[in-house]
C-alpha cells in the first residue's frame, strides 16, 4: 500500500523544506504521485541553465497550483527564499515551535536560480502577494506557515509599487483574525476544543495562529515605519489580549504574544511610557508568564525581556507598579522545570537588573510573597515545586540579610503555612522541595517556626525513610538545618533517630536476586496503570485529589505518587545522609558519640540477604569521603578507617556485586587513599586486597573522563548543579573540584538562585 500521511510516512516520502533544491526534489517522491505537469515544473526549476523568464513562469505556475498542497508549499518556499536574498530582513520572526526564538539571518539561495531583474522581482512579488492573500486560511497548516513567512519577506522588499497591495494584505490579515475570533465566541460549541469539528489543545488552531504569525512578520519587516502606516486600535489590542490569555490553544496564545513582542520592539518612548499597548502588555505578561504550557511561558519570557530592555533603552522610570506585577513571575520562572524557560529567565534577570535585584524583590516583598503562596497551591505540580524553591530563596537571601529581614517578617507565617501544605503534597518532588525549604526557613526564622516544629520533625523523619533516594537525602539536609537553628535539643533528637533507624536494614525480608528480578518484570504490576501525557503536562482521566473540590484535579507530567510500601533498608539509607549532615555541621562531636554510630552503620551495611543491599552500600561509599573529610585525616585514620576497610575491599573483589556499588567503592577507595595517604591506605591492606585496589585504580585511570567544567551543559550554566553537601567539604565524588560542595553557599536545589539574584 502507498503511504501518504507525513506523520507515518518514511523519510523518503516526506516533504523536505530544509533547502530549495531538496524541497523541489521531494515533489518527485510524494505518494500518491503528483501530476506530470507539476513534476515537469519541479524538474525545470532544478536545471542549471534555465532562463530567468522560464524560471519565473514555472515558479508562478507552482504558486497557482490548487489540486494538492505540496506544489503550492514548495512554490511559496522557493519564492520567499528568492525575495529574502534581495532583502535585509531574512528570518526576522521565528515561528516554527517552542524554542528560544534566536533569529537567524542566513538565507538559502537556490543553486539553479538565475539572476532576476528588478521588474522580474516585482512580477514574482505580485504573484506571491496574490497567493498569500488567497491562502491565508488554507486548510494545510504548512502552507499557512509559509504564507506567514512570505508576508515578512514581501514587506521587507520595500517595493514602492507593492506598497498599497501589502497594506491591503495587512488589512486582510486583521479582518481574518477578527472574524475567526468572532466565530469562536458566537459559536463556541463548534469552535471549542471539546467539539468534534475542532482541533485539540496540542495542535495549531486553524488559521488564527498563522494569521498572528503573519502579522508579527509584517510588523517586524516594517520596523518603526509600521506606526506611521497603521494604527493599533483598541479593538486589535483586545483581540491580541484575548488570543494571548484566554484562547484555549497554546499555539494561538504564543503567536499572539509574538505580535505584542514585535509591537514593543518598534514602539517609541511615549507609547512605552503610557499607552493602551503598555497596559495590554503588562496584562498579558501577568497571565502568560504563569501559563501551564512551557511554550507559552517561553514566548512570554521573550516578551518580558524585550519589554524591560526597551524601557531601559528609553530610560523610563517609575516602574513600581510594573515591578509589583512582573517581578514575582520573573523570579519564579528562574526555578521552572522547563530548562529553556529557566535559563532564559536567569539571563533576563541579569540583563534587567545588572547590579542585582535583591532590593527590587525586597521592595515588592508583599506582591512576591502573595504570588508564591498562590503558586504553592497551583494545579501544576512543577509550579508547586518551583514555588517551594522560590520561597526558600526568600528565606536565604532576604531572611539572612539584616537589611531586608524586616520586610519579609510580616509574611513569614503565611509562607511557612504554604510550605507545610506542600509538605503534605501527593507529588514527591513537591514534598522534596518543601522539605528543604522548611529547613531553610527554620534556620532563618527559628522563633517563628518553633510552633510548627513538632509537626515538621515528624514529616522530616517520615521523608528520611522515603522510597526516593533524593527525598531521603534532602530530609537529612533539612534536619541538619533545623539542628543549626535549635541547637542541642534538636541534636539529641537526631541522635535518638539514628540509634533507632540505623539497624533497620536487618529487618528487611530475605529475597534472592532472581526473585527480585521476577518481581520487577511481573507484567501484572505494570498493566492497566494510569496513563499520562508528558506533552500537555496533564494526567489523562485523573480527577481531583484529597481535600480538593471534585473535578479540580492536579496537573503534572506524571502523578509522582509512590504507592509501594517503604522498605526497612531505606531507613538505614536515609540515616547515612543524616549522619553525614550532622557531622558536617557539628564536627566537634566527641568520638564517644560518633564511634558507636559509625560502628553500627558499618556492621549493618554488611547485610546481603536482599538485592538492595548493594544500593545501601553504594550510598555508604558515596558519602563516606564526606564523613572522613569532616572528621579529619588523623582522627579518621586512627579510629574509623578500619571499620570500613574490609567491607570496602570485599565490595571491590566480589563478582556478584552490582556495577554501581563497585564503581562507588572504587571511587571511595581512591578518595580515602588521597585523604590518608596512598601508601598508608595501601599498607592497611593484605596482599589480595592490594591487588584488588591496584586493579580498581588502574580501571579508574583508564576510564573516560567527564566534560571540562566550562563546557556547555544542556542542564544549565556552571554553578547550577544540584550539590547538596555543605561547606568546608570537597566536591562531590566524581565532580570536578571547581564545583562547590554547598553549605551556606549552596544554591536552592535546581535553581541557581545564588548565582542570579
Amino acid at each position: 500500500s502507498i503511504v501518504s500521511d507525513d506523520t507515518i510516512a518514511p523519510r523518503s516520502l516526506t516533504m523536505d523544506f530544509s533547502s530549495v533544491n531538496r524541497s523541489l526534489e521531494s515533489l518527485h517522491r510524494r505518494r500518491p504521485e503528483l501530476d506530470a505537469e507539476i513534476l515537469d515544473l519541479a524538474t525545470a526549476l532544478l536545471q542549471q541553465d534555465v532562463s530567468a523568464d522560464d524560471y519565473l513562469a514555472s515558479l508562478v505556475k507552482l504558486l497557482e497550483a490548487q489540486d494538492r498542497w505540496e506544489p503550492l508549499a514548495v512554490g511559496l518556499y522557493v519564492a520567499t527564499n528568492i525575495i529574502e536574498c534581495h532583502t535585509d530582513a531574512a528570518g526576522a520572526v521565528y515561528v516554527e515551535g517552542p524554542r528560544v526564538p534566536t533569529i537567524s539571518t542566513s538565507t538559502d539561495s537556490p543553486a539553479a536560480a538565475p539572476t532576476f531583474s528588478q521588474q522580474q522581482l516585482v512580477q514574482l512579488s505580485r504573484a506571491l502577494l496574490e497567493t498569500c492573500k488567497n491562502d491565508l486560511e488554507h486548510k494545510e497548516p504548512r502552507v499557512r506557515t509559509l504564507v506567514a513567512k512570505a508576508v515578512g519577506a514581501l514587506v521587507a522588499l520595500r517595493e514602492v509599487e507593492l506598497l498599497q497591495v501589502t497594506r491591503e494584505l495587512h488589512d486582510s490579515i486583521i479582518a481574518s483574525i477578527h472574524r475567526l475570533l468572532k466565530e469562536g465566541r458566537d459559536n463556541s460549541e463548534a469552535h471549542s476544543k471539546s467539539s468534534a469539528g475542532a482541533l485539540d489543545d496540542t495542535t495549531g488552531w486553524r488559521s488564527l495562529e498563522t494569521n498572528w504569525q503573519a502579522l508579527a512578520s509584517y510588523i517586524a519587516a516594517n520596523g518603526r515605519d509600521y506606526f506611521l502606516q497603521h494604527s493599533v486600535d483598541l479593538e486589535l489590542l483586545e483581540a491580541c489580549e484575548h488570543s494571548s490569555i484566554a484562547h484555549v490553544n497554546r499555539h494561538v496564545r504564543a503567536a499572539g504574544i509574538a505580535v505584542l513582542e514585535q509591537w514593543i520592539k518598534i514602539a517609541p518612548a511615549p507609547v512605552l511610557q503610557e499607552s493602551d499597548l503598555r497596559e495590554t502588555t503588562v496584562k498579558v505578561l501577568k497571565d502568560s508568564l504563569a501559563d501551564n504550557w512551557s511554550q507559552v511561558r517561553m514566548a512570554a519570557s521573550v516578551l518580558c525581556r524585550t519589554f524591560f530592555l526597551q524601557l531601559q533603552h528609553y530610560d523610563i522610570h517609575n516602574l513600581d507598579k510594573v515591578y509589583a506585577v512582573l517581578v514575582p513571575r520573573m523570579c519564579l520562572n528562574r526555578f521552572y522545570l522547563a530548562q529553556g524557560v529557566k535559563l532564559y529567565s536567569h539571563d533576563t534577570w541579569k540583563l534587567v537588573f545588572p547590579k542585582g535585584g535583591v532590593d527590587i524583590v525586597a521592595n515588592c516583598a508583599g506582591a512576591v510573597c502573595r504570588y508564591y503562596i498562590k503558586m504553592c497551591d497551583a494545579d501544576n505540580h512543577v509550579v508547586r515545586e518551583a514555588a517551594c524553591q522560590a520561597v526558600a530563596e526568600l528565606a536565604t537571601k532576604l531572611g539572612a540579610d539584616p537589611k531586608h529581614k524586616e520586610k519579609l517578617q510580616p509574611f513569614v507565617n503565611m509562607l511557612l503555612q504554604a510550605l507545610i501544605v506542600c509538605f503534605h503534597d501527593e507529588s514527591w518532588p513537591v514534598r522534596d522541595e518543601a522539605c528543604l525549604a522548611c529547613g531553610i526557613f527554620c534556620k532563618a526564622y527559628p522563633n517563628e517556626c518553633l510552633e510548627e516544629l513538632d509537626m515538621l520533625k515528624e514529616k522530616w523523619v517520615e521523608q528520611l525513610t522515603d522510597q526516593i533516594w533524593s527525598v531521603r537525602q534532602d530530609a537529612g539536609v533539612a534536619l541538619a538545618d533545623a539542628m543549626e537553628a535549635y541547637g542541642d535539643d534538636m541534636l539529641n533528637f537526631l541522635l535518638d533517630i539514628l540509634k533507632e533507624k540505623i539497624p533497620s536494614a536487618r529487618e528487611q525480608p530475605s529475597m534472592s536476586r532472581e526473585e527480585y528480578l521476577k518481581k520487577q518484570n511481573d507484567i501484572e504490576s505494570h498493566t492497566d496503570s494510569q496513563l499520562y501525557s508528558c506533552g500537555s503536562l496533564a494526567p489523562k482521566l485523573k480527577k481531583g485529589s484529597v481535600g480538593r473540590k471534585e473535578g479540580a484535579g492536579r496537573i503534572g507530567c506524571s502523578s509522582c505518587d509512590i504507592t509501594r510500601p517503604r522498605s526497612p533498608w531505606e531507613a538505614t539509607d536515609g540515616c547515612i545522609y543524616l549522619l553525614r549532615e550532622i557531622l558536617v555541621k557539628r564536627p566537634d562531636l566527641s568520638d564517644d558519640i560518633v564511634l558507636p554510630l559509625l560502628t553500627e552503620l558499618a556492621d549493618v551495611c554488611r547485610v546481603k540477604h536482599f538485592p538492595q543491599g548493594d544500593d545501601l552500600r553504594t550510598t555508604l561509599w558515596r558519602q563516606l569521603p564526606y564523613i572522613a573529610t569532616t572528621l579529619g585525616k588523623q582522627r579518621f585514620k586512627r579510629l574509623y578507617l578500619g571499620l570500613f576497610l574490609d567491607l570496602l575491599m570485599q565490595n571491590l573483589e566480589e563478582s556478584t556485586a552490582s556495577a554501581l556499588s563497585k564503581h562507588a567503592a572504587g571511587q571511595c577507595a581512591e578518595e580515602l587513599a588521597q585523604l590518608v595517604g596512598p601508601r598508608i591506605f595501601r599498607g592497611r591492606l593484605d596482599d589480595f586486597q592490594q591487588a584488588a585496589f591496584d586493579q580498581a585504580m588502574l580501571e579508574r585511570e583508564r576510564a573516560p573522563k567527564g566534560p571540562a567544567v566550562d563546557d556547555f551543559s544542556p542542564f544549565g550554566p556552571a554553578g547550577l548543579l544540584d550539590t547538596r553537601p555543605t561547606a568546608d567539604m570537597p566536591s562531590a565524588p566524581g565532580m570536578p573540584s571547581a564545583f562547590p560542595a554547598g553549605g551556606q553557599a549552596r544554591a536552592i536545589p535546581g535553581s541557581g538562585y545564588s548565582d542570579s539574584l
